[in-house]
């Protein structure tokens, strides 16, 4: 009877301990020597979101420096 088959296919299933927690160890798409390279890449031990704050900072200051100049040589008036 194929209602008997499902019942055990069921009880197997219940049986089966599904573990779904994995450890970052156990992960077979991690690759410790791409980890070591990610962090060889830190430019100037700095990460990525630091990097671009300096830049923007800087970019800033080049902007500020350079209209205090052109007043200051008279090449633009207000």
């Amino acid at each position: 009877m194929p209602t008997d088959d499902l019942r055990e296919l069921r009880d197997m299933a219940s049986e089966l301990d599904f573990d779904f927690e994995e450890d970052e160890k156990d992960d077979p798409f991690v690759d410790e020597e791409d980890v070591d390279q990610k962090v060889d890449k830190l430019f100037l031990g700095m990460t990525a979101v630091e990097r671009m704050f300096l830049t923007i900072f800087l970019f800033m200051n080049v902007c500020i420096l350079g209209l205090a100049l052109l007043l200051a040589t008279q090449r633009i008036v207000f």
